[in-house]
This record gives structure tokens, sequence and C-alpha cells, in this order.
């Protein structure tokens, strides 16, 4: 089977998942996954040198001047620890990543241009220096998982929830003081990890409100008041 018709099997199951009765954020979050890995089983016949349609195992470039011999080969590109303290501009020619991890570097900000991926899904950026959740990231409406832990950010931003498809927002060790009801407007989201940020009693209820039943991960309250 064809990497083609992998693909027409998959978006079949996407249709027959969009017209079955409502059912928990978190069972469709399931469902979506198991849809994946139904289209990885069909294709298990296939010869070893075809692609399976899951960008999961495809290969992880650790070798940024290799990875730019073959940009549109590129589905997974780990640049941790580049010392980088801006996104290279000639990460723009990998047009069709779905993963990008740019843990442990110096970036304090990200360009207009992040907004070209338009097939990205899990970007991680980890113990950078970001202060902010930049407006041109939430652009990049296919991101299931966003990691920005340990990082200087001050608050989640008010659209939020452009971000349609988040499964997983990664916030822990942040100076996260703000959260605003878009929150709740995360149809698909499983996970908030927000360890490592002080959060009064009265915030921890208030996210608790705006997204029941999902996965959240708080520290102690601390004894605060903030300043609105």
């Amino acid at each position: 089977m064809t990497l083609q018709q992998q693909s027409v099997r998959l978006d079949t199951l996407d249709i027959m998942f969009s017209v079955l009765s409502p059912m928990s954020r978190t069972a469709q979050v399931h469902l979506r996954t198991a849809m994946a890995m139904l289209t990885l089983l069909l294709g298990a016949g296939t010869s070893s040198g075809q692609l399976v349609s899951t960008w999961d195992t495809a290969r992880v470039w650790t070798r940024f001047d290799d990875a730019l011999q073959r940009p549109e080969k590129v589905w997974r590109l780990d640049l941790t620890k580049q010392k980088w303290q801006d996104m290279d501009h000639r990460l723009r020619r990998f047009r069709e990543l779905r993963e990008l991890v740019l843990d442990r570097n110096r970036i304090d900000s990200l360009p207009p241009w992040i907004a070209e991926f338009k097939h990205l899904e899990r970007l991680s950026m980890r113990s950078n220096r970001l202060s902010s959740i930049p407006p041109a990231l939430l652009e990049v409406g296919t991101l299931r998982e966003l990691d920005l832990a340990d990082n200087e950010i001050e608050g989640i931003p008010e659209d939020i929830d452009h971000l349609a498809q988040l499964e997983r927002l990664i916030l822990w060790s942040n100076l996260i003081g703000h959260f605003p009801p878009s929150l709740s407007r995360l149809e698909f989201l499983v996970e908030l990890d927000l360890l490592h940020n002080e959060m009064s009693v009265d915030e921890q209820i208030w996210i608790r409100e705006l997204l029941p039943g999902r996965t959240l991960h708080f520290s102690p309250p601390c004894q605060c008041r903030f300043d609105d």
C-alpha cells in the first residue's frame, strides 16, 4: 500500500469519526490515535522500502547540515543545544516538518515565518528564554503538542484557542500569571502542565472550572495574592 492510499484510508476514517455520536474529549483523542494506528497496521504488508503514514515512525534528524541536504524528506528535526539565540532562517526550507525540537537553546522570540509550517504537530522549546507565547505561533493551527516548559512566559494569550487541534500544553517552570477563559474552547485538550508556576488556590480552582475532566498538573498553591 502506498503512502497516498494509506492517507486516503485515514481520511475515510476521519470522516467516519466526524459523524459518530458525541463523546468525551478524552475519548475523541484516543479514537484519533487508534485510527492512526489502524492505518499503520493496514500498511504492515508493504515492503520495507515504503513509507508508513504515521509521522512518528519517521527518522529523527539531529544534524542540521545533513538535514539541509534533503529538507523535503525531513519530518522530524531535533536541534537541541545548538546555542541558537534566534531561529535559523534556513528552517523555512523544511516545509514538511511534523515535529521540531529546539530545547536548551537561547531563543527569546519566534519569527513570523513560524506560521509557514503547515504540517507541524509538535513543537518543543524547553529551556529557552521566551517571555511570551508569540502571536505567530498561534497561527500554526496543526499543532497538537506545544511544550514551552522552563522558560520565562508570563501568561497564556487570550487567543490560545486558535490552536484548535491542541491536545497537550506543557508550561511547567514558567511565570504564568494569566489564564484566559479561551482555554475552555480548546476542544481536544487532554493535558495542561503548570507545575512549578506560582499559583493561588483561586487560580487553580479557576483552571479546574475551565477544563473539567482534563489532566491538570499543579504544584501546591502558594499563600499569595496577585494584583490584576
